[in-house]
């Protein structure tokens, strides 16, 4: 009788540790779904995050791209204004070199090259952003509707006293030069 009795005590022993590792094994496999929610969750957040830095990555690309276009267009038009308002720091273009072909041919009697028309905008060079370049809203009006550039009034008989270019060179070119800091601040944020 004892040895059923502690047999007895063993049985209930165990079926006690059974119960609680089935339980222990309960829970684990709670914690286990939970984890893998928070896996999938987080998994989620990454590809939205992943996605929301791609985009901004290709805005940032386009705006430094617009804003490297802008700045060496206001360049071109610094030099420009240059040409009128202070000779002095003009930058004329470079002069085209002839290769030997073409120096022995001019040599020779003969005509030089054509000289390559420079693209870009308005012949400037700067090419960036010129496909599918927004086009001002009036001018594509007036194209639509046929406007008759004949219905102008003429120009006005006088301009007004003769000021001096300098007068009018420091505040134009100041803008300018103001406008090109903004786009370097802008590039370097």
């Amino acid at each position: 009788e004892d040895k059923k009795k502690e047999l007895d005590l063993d049985i209930s022993d165990l079926e006690k540790e059974i119960e609680e590792t089935k339980a222990f094994i309960a829970t684990t496999m709670e914690e286990i779904e939970a984890l893998a929610a928070g896996i999938k969750a987080l998994d989620k957040s990454v590809m939205v995050a992943t996605d929301t830095r791609k985009a901004e990555n290709e805005e940032y690309k386009a705006t430094m791209q617009g804003n490297t276009a802008a700045k060496e267009l206001l360049g071109v038009a610094m030099n420009r204004l240059n040409k009128f308002y202070n000779p002095k720091m003009y930058k004329a273009a470079p002069k085209r070199e002839l290769s030997a072909e073409d120096r022995i041919a001019v040599n020779m009697g003969g005509t030089p090259p054509p000289t390559e028309v420079p693209g870009g905008i308005a012949g400037t060079g700067v090419t960036a952003l010129q496909e599918g370049a927004p086009m001002l809203v009036q001018v594509a009006a007036h194209r639509a509707m046929g406007a008759d550039t004949a219905a102008l009034p003429p120009p006005p008989e006088t301009f007004g006293a003769y000021t001096t270019k300098g007068q009018e060179s420091s505040g134009v070119l100041a803008m300018v030069d103001l406008l090109i800091a903004d786009l370097d601040k802008e590039m370097q944020e």
